[in-house]
């Protein structure tokens, strides 16, 4: 009798009868199934077509491209047909139809869940009238879903790091700065995206991000990097308002805060027990310091709080509504119901840029810290004295480079170079205190 050749494998299509391979099975059946040979056969083909149904069905339910955990392929083709296509004005149905496939496939390029065949590439090409590699390109690193922090489409290159184990990306403010990724595709309904990372996956889960708007953080993140090879933090400029939701919706691991001062001093433990109702949290003091009004030298306008910062012919620059600096504006305007928000006010970015635009003379007045104007040589009027304090959930501050962060706040070294900033009074950096867990 002929000798049966080994049974492929539905999968990976190898032969043999090495043992765990389907020819092993195929053996092993043909003389222990009861019945004989030609039944243990018959039996191990409908074994072998359930299997592979198996397989098609685990296929079908996980397209390449689906993110298993947060990596995906460590090399993977870029499809770069949809900016091309976009560029030449085609539809995706137009586009289909001129190189003889379904609208679905096509799709499934551009998103990267199919590679085309060398003849389907040519087609494309030819079609887009551009050469193959101007169509795909390898990937620099591994294919990663992401939370998106900003759905901005400007946003192109981002920093990324792990936060109560899913990948977040920013954009990449220091464009001085590189990037941690890029991103390739957009997911406007989760604010998700697909990025190309560009720096290792370790790197990427030791980022500690930060968000606030006190450039001591840009110091302590400095400093992390530095006092540990394997940690590193970024720091995310954003007010008060916009730390705190970035942090509630674990976006970032620590936000920054100074809403609270003389007129309010239980604003930050409010705002804790908002942010995570069902968990205690920990607030971690930083510094104090003044925020005041920022004119420029010898304050040429005389302008005081007040009416004079409502009048016409003066130039102001806001903060974003939300932020403790322009809440500390509109008291000093003494209108509770906010500002005229008709006038053509200039929106600053943060403290720095708020005394940048008054050093220039394309704002006459802004509020800002005192180490913002002092960096800027302008005049300063304080209005109000505030602490700015780093709000932490407390299951986060188990976590190494958490704890490691709020250590360096004690470091000899990060004193020094604290002390050589000036607006900063860092007297009880470091004192922390608890928010339990709201009762309602």
């Amino acid at each position: 009798m002929r000798k049966r050749p080994p049974v492929p494998h539905p999968v990976s299509g190898r032969r043999g009868l090495g043992k765990g391979s389907p020819g092993h099975l195929v053996a092993w059946r043909a003389t222990h199934v009861r019945g004989g040979p030609r039944e243990g056969r018959e039996q191990n083909d409908v074994w072998l077509r359930v299997l592979f149904a198996l397989h098609v069905v685990w296929v079908a339910l996980h397209p390449p491209g689906l993110n298993l955990g947060g990596f995906l392929n460590d090399t993977t083709a870029i499809s770069l047909v949809r900016d091309r296509r976009t560029a030449a004005g085609l539809s995706q149905a137009e586009l289909a139809a001129r190189i003889g496939v379904s609208r679905q496939t096509l799709n499934a390029i551009e998103t990267g869940r199919q590679v085309p065949s060398t003849t389907l590439a040519l087609l494309l090409a030819r079609a887009l009238r551009c050469s193959v590699d101007e169509l795909f390109r390898l990937s620099g690193g591994p294919v990663v879903q992401v939370r998106l922090a900003d759905a901005s489409p400007c946003a192109t290159r981002v920093v990324v790091g792990r936060v109560d184990g899913a990948l977040v990306a920013h954009p990449l403010q220091d464009e001085r700065s590189a990037a941690d990724g890029v991103v390739l595709e957009r997911e406007e309904a989760r604010a998700s995206a697909l990025v190309e990372l560009l720096s290792d996956s370790a790197d990427v889960d030791c980022n500690l991000l930060i968000a606030g708007c006190a450039p001591l953080l840009g110091a302590l993140a400095g400093r992390l990097g530095r006092r540990y090879r394997d940690a590193r933090s970024t720091w995310i400029h954003a007010d008060s308002s916009r730390a705190l939701q970035l942090v509630t919706q674990g976006l970032v691991h620590i936000a920054g805060m100074h809403l609270a001062s003389e007129v309010d001093a239980e604003a930050h433990a409010r705002a804790a027990r908002r942010a995570f109702p069902g968990q205690n949290t920990a607030i971690i003091h930083l510094a104090r310091w003044r925020q005041g009004l920022v004119v420029a030298p010898g304050n040429p306008l005389s302008l005081q709080a007040g009416a004079d910062l409502g009048r016409d012919d003066v130039r102001r620059a806001l903060r974003s509504p939300g932020s403790g600096a322009r809440q500390v504006f509109e008291r000093a305007v003494g209108d509770p119901g906010g500002l005229d928000m008709t006038r053509a006010d200039l929106l600053a970015a943060d403290h720095a840029e708020v005394a940048r635009l008054v050093r220039m003379g394309i704002a006459d007045v802004g509020v800002a810290i005192e180490s913002a104007a002092i960096a800027e040589g302008l005049t300063f009027i304080p209005l109000s004295e505030e602490r700015f304090e780093l709000l932490v959930p407390e299951s986060r501050l188990e976590s190494p480079a958490v704890a490691r962060f709020v250590d360096l706040i004690d470091q000899p070294t990060f004193r020094a170079e604290a002390s050589l900033m000036p607006g900063y009074d860092l007297a009880a950096a470091g004192h922390a205190a608890t928010v339990c867990a709201s009762q309602e």
